[in-house]
């Protein structure tokens, strides 16, 4: 069914809207879930920095005091190096430092910069007036603390596709629902029903709907009514021309029979011949006479010793043909 409905333009195209719709949100939900970890990782780190920048500074605002205090983070194991500033001079750089940070002249009170993988965090933290150095710098392992990211990025390049490429499926079994299978069951029984499509309505489900199946199922089957009464009245006429007592022929300028009915083929005098293809001279002189003549015309033509029928000819001059009504029988005695 998936595969049917792919076949369709209208429903390609609906697909693709939509696989194309669903991706761009996810991913937009996934790049903001992305930065909302982001941010908690930068505020985690900064906020355990701090933390470890409040413990190195409590025991006093001496110089040495504090050099051995931030010499000893390099302890921790999160902790790559450190870096005290005063103006522009270093007295203490241990560890793994970035050059020219924080920038000269900066009115910051706390900066963080990450590095290009974004997995080791410098934290710049200015510090009290009242104390010997201007800056503390840490650098942190920001993978060993805190891992990257990742409902943001599994939304991004895992779930994205694959909602997106199931929600075109289920986009495509729809219309293949609502449109291919209607179809199918409308092939199916114009086909299952071949020569007796007049006699068998089409089920009801197909016409219920508002859509354009159900729509060509209604004019299937108006079409369906139109042909079955069309061939009542058919089988009507053929049944009356067939039962009639009255004679009716059909033939050509050259005598030649085209139809003639149970009534007239009874009666052996309308007839030129045993094979009854050809029409008694005196009846084919009176086609001759409606079709050169144009107009109706009347003629008695005597069957037998005792009968005479009044035939009524009509020249059908498009077609060539003769239709004779024969209306009256009489017996000859009553003419007398």
């Amino acid at each position: 069914m998936i595969k049917l409905a792919w076949q369709s333009k209208n429903a390609r195209k609906a697909t693709w809207i939509i696989m194309g719709l669903s991706f761009i949100l996810l991913v937009a939900l996934g790049s903001l879930l992305r930065h909302q970890e982001e941010q908690l990782r930068e505020t985690t780190l900064t906020t355990f920095a701090r933390t470890l920048a409040s413990t190195a500074l409590s025991s006093g605002g001496e110089a040495d005091d504090i050099l051995l205090k931030v010499n000893d983070l390099l302890n921790v194991d999160a902790v790559l190096g450190v870096k005290l500033q005063q103006a522009k001079d270093i007295p203490l750089s241990v560890g793994e430092t970035r050059d020219n940070f924080p920038p000269p002249r900066t009115t910051h009170l706390q900066l963080t910069q990450w590095d290009q993988n974004k997995t080791k965090l410098d934290i710049a933290l200015r510090l009290q007036d009242g104390l010997a150095f201007d800056w503390l710098i840490l650098r942190l392992n920001g993978g060993h603390l805190m891992a990257h990211p990742f409902w943001g990025s599994l939304l991004n390049w895992v779930v994205a596709p694959i909602i997106s490429l199931l929600l075109g499926l289920t986009s495509l079994w729809l219309y293949a629902i609502f449109h291919v299978r209607p179809q199918q069951r409308l092939q199916e029984f114009l086909k299952s029903n071949s020569g007796k499509f007049a006699s068998t309505p089409i089920a009801q489900e197909l016409t219920q709907k508002d859509d354009d199946n159900a729509l060509l199922a209604k004019q299937i089957e108006a079409l369906r009514v139109e042909i079955s009464e069309a061939k009542a009245a058919s089988d009507f006429q053929a049944r009356f021309l067939h039962e009639t007592p009255y004679a009716l022929l059909r033939c050509s300028v050259n005598r030649k029979v085209l139809y003639a009915n149970v009534a007239a083929k009874n009666q052996t005098a309308l007839f030129g011949d045993d094979s009854k293809e050809f029409v008694a001279p005196a009846l084919a002189e009176l086609v001759r006479k409606a079709f050169y003549e144009s107009k109706e015309v009347f003629g008695d033509i005597r069957c037998n010793d005792a009968t005479l029928i009044t035939f009524r000819a009509i020249p059908v001059l498009d077609a060539g043909y003769v239709n004779l009504y024969g209306e009256v029988s009489r017996h000859i005695e009553d003419e007398v």
